[in-house]
């Protein structure tokens, strides 16, 4: 309940603020997951938060995580649920505390500044390039002509001062809402992420490959199960035999439950459809100078997804997986053989 019991305790906070300019509240773009067109206004909540963080507060650890189910409903998980609870508890004070609502979609890498393609972890697309690139990923249940909403990191931070200086500075107090999306621009599908992942497999390729990436998507649960059963849960116990019989802990294991841990999450997302309306922030290019166009970028005008995702693998080598520039030969005439 952090997200929701949080955000009440810095609202109730706001109120007591004497010269409070703005409250920027970050939501998230999937969190009215029912509106397959997500307005850029106030959704009502799927309960009451005030009465939910009553009831996570009286009740046991335990009795929460047994009527989770109960309590969520439709909700695919508790951050789409506690998010649209904490958008609630922002909106029915916007009379009262100077406050606007930011919807960002999936955050990816950065694309531009201050390092390209860098991360901390392995959300979203960075993830799937990841695991298919070390070979252990060979199956996804996913549309492959589906296409999800994504936004650098560096871009989402820009919207959000451009946002806060167009209520604060310009004192446009009618825009509240803000999602910052990029598929009314941008439609990029599952498939063109897989087939730019596999292109740069030979340039940009993993340290330690335990098989040479491939696989497909598949549209079919029944068929998918099955290639997790013969490409992933049988090779993952051949090669941790072989692992204990060296004398060391197996992990290939492990790493397919982490796996199969997140993909039940990403399925849900990956195979449905929402589309969203982003005009309050596009509507913010056209109120910035040239200059602040650039420095303040909300656009995508010169992004080539090729050169933006060979940045984020190469990123990750360094930053998420610490394999240093100096291994990629190694890397590369490993992946040939």
């Amino acid at each position: 309940m952090l997200n929701t019991r949080g955000t009440k305790l810095v609202v109730d906070l706001a109120e007591e603020c004497k010269n409070l300019d703005l409250l920027v509240y970050v939501s998230t773009a999937y969190c009215h997951l029912k509106e397959a067109l997500l307005q850029e206004k106030i959704y009502d909540p799927p309960a009451d938060p005030h009465k939910i963080i009553k009831c996570c507060e009286y009740m046991e650890e335990k009795i929460v995580e047994q009527m989770t189910k109960r309590i969520l409903m439709d909700a695919p998980n508790t951050y789409a649920y506690t998010k649209a609870l904490a958008e609630g508890l922002v909106s029915e004070k916007m009379d009262k505390i100077p406050s606007i609502i930011l919807r960002p979609s999936v955050i990816i890498p950065i694309w531009k500044e201050p390092i390209a393609g860098w991360t901390d972890n392995i959300n979203g697309p960075t993830g799937i390039l990841i695991a298919a690139g070390k070979g252990v990923l060979r199956t996804m249940w996913c549309k492959s002509n589906t296409y999800a909403d994504f936004v650098p990191v560096d871009i989402v931070a820009n919207a959000i001062l451009l946002s806060t200086w167009n209520y604060v500075g310009r004192k446009d107090h009618e825009k509240r809402v803000y999602n910052l999306t990029s598929s009314a621009e941008f439609k990029v599908t599952w498939q063109e992420i897989i087939d730019i992942g596999t292109s740069l497999v030979e340039k940009v390729p993993l340290n330690g490959m335990v098989w040479y990436p491939g696989g497909s998507m598949k549209d079919s649960k029944m068929v998918h199960n099955i290639c997790v059963f013969l490409y992933h849960t049988i090779p993952a116990y051949f090669l941790d035999a072989i692992i204990v019989l060296a004398g060391h802990k197996p992990i290939l294991k492990r790493v397919q439950d982490r796996i199969s841990k997140g993909f039940e999450v990403f399925e849900y997302y990956a195979n449905n459809q929402w589309d969203f309306v982003s005009t309050n922030i596009l509507s913010l290019r056209h109120v910035v100078s040239e200059t602040e166009k650039d420095r303040f970028c909300i656009h995508g005008d010169d992004l080539d997804l090729h050169t933006y995702f060979e940045a984020c693998i190469r990123s990750a080598r360094i930053y998420v997986l610490k394999e240093m520039p100096d291994t990629l030969p190694g890397a590369i005439k490993h992946a040939r053989r």
